[in-house]
């Protein structure tokens, strides 16, 4: 048994770290890794190897946009497998869940992986009577074999299994009883068909739990804990929370923890192994792919819609992108696009002519354009116009449909502000929603001055020869888990959070080291701290316009037949006369407007918006 590894989120890192100190005890001579999902995991276990789930994972940046942390994890797994067997000398691999307890060596593992390619652990050897939960229909639908456990060996067969498994998870690791489906595991009954051989090991000394549990004697012996007379292997903890130790799974009700019994001494000592490596702290840090880079979580309907556009070999955007979020913003048909008779006014003369008559003429012609093109806009703020200025400078400007220079700046207090960053973020204390506001105003184009100036004022209480604006200071004071892991008590720990900032923090709040002021950008400590972080990601933004054609067609959807460039407004998406990606163009001699006449203002205003500048216009 050459490597032993689990896959966890950063939420999960206590779980690991107290399943690699049992493993390091039990079985002391294998490697022990850990697959991290969603940013990287310190261990104070120097022994303990870290893999990033997206080195080793195809389309990582999809899966992490259409599926939940539990579905993401569970995605991996045949991945990790193949990495892992991969390498020079590995001869097999063990995968744990994170949330076991290993007490002794797993010498039966060994000997299955010695006649069977293949080793797993059944949920049940016997009837589960009644209807508490769970009982044999929650067991059918979730799989017959429980994958908290699974084992192979290095061979042709288990890379075309592992290759298929990879397969079937791109789309379907979802939970999603009614098509069949729950997540990596419900596949595996197939396994048995798919191998020359499989061990089952119908052991209680193997991943005991709550679903096999009943009916066995668990008891403290002298040598350690035995469940019906046999040394425990291992004991799988699912849905156990350390801060309530009298409840053995949250996924249950069949189980009784009596007090004083030996199944209330093992939740304690897990729990106090679990609280020792830190559960406290690491169960309150947030999910890695929770949100886009504007701050705006991600609905579970939204992933779905990703999902099916990733089926379909749609693109929609690359991952947890700016691009995705405008994907899901974009008006999706006819109810949204409907319009009424366009506003009066000088719509199809030259862009440089319509900018100066959009910034001259009161009350705004550009809101009215949008309300004139957009029934949802109509029926959701008929009475809000605040509200409607709001969604303007936020959703719709960083989707690319509406050009937040047109609004007057007269209107945009602070209040506006934070309630567009909100309509983007969603609920969220103030401080967050400033520091959205921040990022927001660079990606969604708003004309300088329309954030708080305050936010890049160096921050006393951390600057001490540093560049940390108030900016750092609002983003570490709004996380826990920062202000524990860089405690900012000298020049060492603020360089770095420095360098946090700049491998990944800020890109995961939607802000562009380029949007950073310059005093700031330019500090000969930041710059060292760039040099220091190899790849800082780039916050996705929509590009900017450039070069120059003789006309651009403006069409509802893109259709065969056109011999010019397209913007295809329902989606905002530049594309060539043959319906490929394009870059928006910076200058065009003739835009030819093929939308209905309603729409023609507020497609002007979108073409605004990306950088595109015209010398003529028809529709």
């Amino acid at each position: 048994m050459d490597v032993v590894f689990t896959i966890v989120s950063r939420n999960y890192a206590a779980q690991a770290a107290t399943l690699m100190e049992s493993l390091a005890a039990a079985e002391p001579g294998v490697a022990r890794v850990v697959i991290a999902t969603d940013g990287p995991i310190a261990f104070s276990d120097k022994a303990i190897r870290v893999i990033e789930a997206g080195t080793i994972t195809p389309n990582f940046a999809n899966l992490c946009a259409y599926y939940d942390a539990l579905e993401l994890n569970t995605a991996v797994k045949p991945h990790a497998f193949r990495a892992l067997l991969a390498e020079p000398g590995v001869t097999s691999a063990v995968y744990l869940d994170p949330d076991i307890y290993v007490c002794r060596p797993l010498t039966e593992v060994r000997e299955a992986l010695a006649r069977a390619p293949l080793v797993l652990t059944p949920h049940m050897t016997r009837p589960l009577k009644g209807d508490a939960n769970p009982n044999d229909h929650v067991i059918l639908t979730s799989g017959a074999y429980n994958l908290g456990f699974m084992a192979v060996r290095d061979e042709p067969q288990i890379e075309a299994l592992l290759a298929w498994w990879a397969e079937k998870l791109e789309f379907d690791c979802r939970v999603d009883f009614a098509a069949g489906l729950f997540t990596d595991q419900k596949w595996m009954d197939l396994a048995p068909g798919l191998v020359s051989d499989l061990a089952i090991l119908r052991t209680p000394a193997l991943n005991l739990a709550y679903w096999n549990l009943e009916g066995r004697t668990l008891e403290k012996a002298a040598d350690g804990w035995r469940v019906d007379g046999e040394p425990l292997a291992f004991f799988h903890f699912s849905g156990f929370d350390p801060a309530r130790p009298d409840l053995l799974s949250k996924h249950q009700d069949r189980i009784k923890v009596v007090p004083g019994s030996p199944l209330a001494e093992l939740l304690k000592a897990y729990a106090g192994a679990m609280l020792r490596n830190g559960h406290a702290t690491t169960r309150s840090t947030p999910y890695g792919h929770r949100a886009f880079p504007s701050g705006r979580l991600v609905s579970p309907e939204q992933r779905r819609r990703m999902l099916a556009a990733a089926r379909a070999r749609e693109p929609f955007g690359g991952g947890l992108t700016a691009a995705a979020e405008a994907w899901l913003d974009a008006p999706s048909g006819a109810s949204a696009r409907q319009p009424v008779a366009p506003p009066p006014g000088p719509w199809l003369s030259p862009s440089e002519e319509l900018v100066r008559w959009l910034g001259e003429t009161s009350p705004a012609p550009a809101l009215a354009a949008m309300l004139a093109a957009r029934k949802d806009l109509r029926d959701r703020f008929a009475d809000d116009d605040r509200g409607l200025r709001a969604w303007l400078l936020g959703p719709e400007a960083l989707a690319g449909r509406f050009d937040a220079r047109l609004l007057p700046t007269d209107i945009c207090d602070s209040g506006l502000v934070a309630r567009a960053a909100r309509y983007v973020v969603g609920e969220a204390p103030e401080a967050r929603l400033q520091v959205a506001a921040y990022g927001l105003a660079d990606r969604a184009g708003w004309p300088h001055g329309l954030t708080d100036p305050s936010l890049e004022t160096l921050a006393a209480r951390l600057a001490r020869g540093l560049p940390f604006p108030r900016l750092f200071l609002d983003i570490w004071e709004d996380r826990g888990d920062l202000q524990r892991l860089f405690p900012l008590g000298g020049f060492r720990q603020g360089f770095a959070y420095l360098r946090w900032l700049i491998g990944g923090g800020l890109a995961e709040l939607g802000i562009d080291i380029a949007a950073l002021p310059a005093s700031v950008r330019n500090h000969p400590v930041f710059r060292l701290a760039r040099l220091t972080v190899r790849h800082a990601p780039q916050v996705p933004r929509r590009s900017p316009a450039t070069g120059a054609c003789p006309t651009l067609v403006v069409m509802e959807r893109w259709a065969q037949g056109t011999n010019a460039p397209v913007f295809e407004a329902a989606t905002t998406r530049f594309l060539t006369a043959s319906g490929e990606p394009a870059a928006a163009p910076a200058q065009v001699g003739e835009v030819v407007f093929q939308t209905d006449r309603g729409l023609v203002p507020a497609d002007a205003i979108a073409l605004l918006a990306h950088g595109v500048a015209w010398r003529a216009a028809r529709a």
